[in-house]
């Protein structure tokens, strides 16, 4: 198999539906994230379960994704779906954060759900915000295209048909929306608080 040190040459052999590059991604993060993803649910199963579905969405989105740390990426996407998974077993019912500062490179992100507490509360209304600023900021149809993906959870073609363009200006409509995510939160946010975004808007359903 291929070995793949640069994460943008992976990135993109991936994008371009390379699956072998994809097995290479999913092989080399798998062990990692399973830990991280134990420390959450405490189920080998459960978080077998939600790895799998993390990288399924990974695949599924691949050619949104550009510019983008594909590692720190990955964490995000499992620790928000491990919380996700908290969540509807009623686990956990306040704000809860704890930085993991005995972990090692992108096992050091945040355990976050913003909920109660008001200390986190206000960065959570503070993303909030920001988030609708660069919502109502999009053009128009880039607006309407991004909503319908994002909030209404409609596939590209459905989307395309009911406005009667094509998928690609589709893609094009939500791959632009995203560029203005990206810069708008890449230059006023951290790095964690920036991928936490980001993979809240490519991948949470």
């Amino acid at each position: 198999m291929t070995e793949y040190t640069d994460e943008k040459v992976l990135l993109s052999e991936i994008k371009q539906n390379n699956k072998k590059a994809f097995e290479f991604l999913f092989k080399r993060y798998y062990p990692r994230l399973q830990g991280y993803a134990i420390r959450f649910v405490e189920d080998e199963e459960v978080a077998r379960d939600i790895i799998q579905e993390c990288f399924l969405k990974f695949w599924e989105k691949r050619e949104l994704l550009s510019a983008v740390s594909v590692t720190s990426l990955l964490f995000a996407m499992v620790r928000n779906s491990c919380l996700n998974y908290l969540k509807h077993l009623s686990v956990i019912e306040k704000h809860q954060i704890e930085y993991l500062a005995n972990q090692e490179g992108e096992e050091r992100l945040y355990y976050a759900d913003f909920a109660l507490d008001a200390e986190y509360g206000l960065l959570y209304d503070e993303l909030q915000e920001q988030i609708k600023i660069v919502i109502n900021g999009l053009p128009e149809r880039c607006r309407e295209v991004f909503i319908m993906s994002r909030f209404k959870n409609l596939k590209n073609r459905e989307i395309a048909d009911k406005l009667k363009i094509s998928t690609t200006a589709v893609e094009k409509q939500i791959a632009k929306a995203l560029g203005s995510f990206s810069k708008h939160f890449k230059d006023k946010y951290p790095l964690d608080i920036y991928i936490m975004v980001l993979a809240w808007v490519i991948f949470n359903e």
